[in-house]
């Protein structure tokens, strides 16, 4: 149960560790949909719009920079502990109790 839980929090933290990846994805993607307004007026009509909007679109990058470092944090803990956590014999299936027994 717990071997599981650390691996659980191994690929979480390796997400969180790809966090300025997915900013500057988001990014992007974001500018890409600012510069779609822009290129749909007569130019620029609203550049507190435009401004705004990109200004939105940088959110995405500072986010991943903020869950970057948990993401390593998280990730090296977990290893740590999986690597220290003793691993437990697979259980005996039914029966096999007898089979020890004899051989004694």
């Amino acid at each position: 149960m717990r071997r599981s839980l650390l691996i659980c929090g191994i690929v979480i933290g390796s997400l969180l560790a790809l966090g300025p990846l997915w900013g500057m994805l988001g990014t992007a993607f974001g500018m890409m949909h600012a510069f779609q307004a822009l290129g749909s007026g007569p130019g620029i009509s609203d550049p507190k719009a435009m401004s705004g909007a990109i200004g939105v679109t940088l959110l995405a990058t500072a986010g991943g920079f903020v869950a970057c470092p948990i993401g390593i944090l998280l990730l090296v803990i977990c290893i740590v502990l999986l690597i220290n956590t003793p691993k437990e014999p697979p259980p005996l299936p039914p029966g096999s109790e007898r089979l020890t027994d004899q051989g004694s």
